[in-house]
């Protein structure tokens, strides 16, 4: 039997045939863009937040020249406006705009390549951060819009804040995004898989220079979109679900984030072809989730997250998820106490709220909080029992 794997992707950006749309949240992003307002792309992980904006940068709005990239490598002010030169010029060549957007400013440049969608510059001792202010000043006369899709923004405040250029880059983003001067020209989007605004309060100790921003909230899956998605998912794959199954299944789930859809599908998927078996049971559910627990590469980085980016109030957050996923739920007032316990009787609240349900590890339901998702929950369990 020839098996046909599902549509799904659980380890990069879903792009082209493996992007499932969410046209509702694009159409917003694009307003926000074409009035001239930066965006500020909130979402907890793993909910398909870069897929989108990949999708966005490929397919961009009348008018747009548009580039994506994950900028995580970034440690300065000097590479982060290098990249920004860069990708300005990418996104403009892709279009056939290159000769006309930057004028004369192009001719202070030195050309390595022009390939089809990317230009290879160089200039000896140039300061970057002064040049690509030069530049958004050619696209002005020019008429040029420029947007830019930045992922992993907050990891590179943390990596400036190691020699103090975090304040000075967030100073700049602030202004880039808020000076009428560029409006119309050139817009930012950022968005990345550690709560924003805590990096900010954490390096700056206020978060004020992200207020300008448009802020929009990505969240998971209607349940008549989750269908939708598990349609997706199963066009055309040798595995069958009935509809008790498929119900079974998005229960199983909760909250229906994709990531995790398609983990679970994808481990049900690995069962049914080991056995050349078409339909998938309940059972064959219940067994596929068991499996998931006990594979760490798939939920390890959560926990090494927490203690890479908060060390210091590690010990604090670990114990209300610990306390979470064993009870099931965690009230308000059991985080206080574990946050007097931990030294954290100040800021415990905001830290709930900037870190754990920003990123995707709990939610909140009144003065209750759970895991986000029952897989998260279940794993945290076996791990930290």
């Amino acid at each position: 039997m020839k098996w046909i794997r599902p549509n799904t992707i659980t380890g990069s950006v879903a792009q082209g045939a493996k992007y499932f749309r969410r046209k509702d949240i694009e159409d917003k992003i694009w307003h926000e863009l074409q009035k001239g307002n930066s965006v500020l792309f909130l979402a907890p992980r793993r909910v398909g937040k870069s897929s989108i904006i990949s999708y966005m940068a490929d397919n961009p709005a009348d008018g747009f020249c548009c580039k994506y990239e994950d900028i995580e490598s970034d440690s300065s002010i000097q590479d982060f406006y290098k990249r920004l030169i860069r990708m300005s010029l990418d996104s403009l060549t892709k279009y056939g705009k290159v000769k006309k957007g930057i004028s004369g400013w192009w001719n202070s440049w030195t050309i390595e390549s022009i390939g089809k969608d990317n230009v290879g510059i160089v200039k000896a001792e140039v300061d970057h951060r002064k040049e690509f202010k030069n530049l958004l000043g050619e696209l002005k006369k020019n008429e040029e819009k420029v947007a830019l899709f930045l992922d992993e923004f907050p990891d590179v405040i943390l990596k400036l804040s190691k020699n103090n250029e975090a304040e000075q880059l967030l100073e700049d983003v602030r202004h880039l995004c808020h000076d009428d001067q560029f409006k119309g020209t050139f817009t930012l989007v950022l968005l990345g898989s550690v709560g924003l605004a805590h990096i900010v309060k954490q390096v700056t100790g206020r978060s004020h220079k992200i207020n300008q921003l448009h802020k929009e909230h990505l969240p998971s899956l209607e349940r008549t979109k989750a269908e939708d998605f598990l349609d997706f998912l199963l066009q055309g794959a040798t595995m069958k679900l009935g509809s008790n199954e498929r119900e079974y299944l998005l229960n199983k789930v909760g909250n229906y984030i994709p990531f995790y859809i398609q983990l679970l599908i994808e481990e049900c998927d690995d069962s049914l072809y080991m056995e050349q078996r078409e339909k998938l049971t309940c059972i064959d559910i219940d067994k596929a989730y068991a499996s998931l627990l006990k594979k760490n590469e798939h939920f390890q980085d959560w926990d090494e997250r927490l203690s890479k980016y908060f060390s210091e109030k590690y010990r604090f957050l670990h114990q209300v998820l610990t306390q979470c996923a064993r009870k099931g739920s965690i009230s308000l007032l059991d985080i206080l106490d574990i946050g007097v316990k931990y030294g954290n009787d100040l800021y415990w609240k905001a830290d709930i709220d900037d870190i754990l349900v920003a990123d995707g590890y709990i939610t909140a339901d009144e003065d209750n909080y759970t895991f986000i998702s029952p897989l998260m929950r279940d794993w945290w369990k076996l791990r930290h029992p």
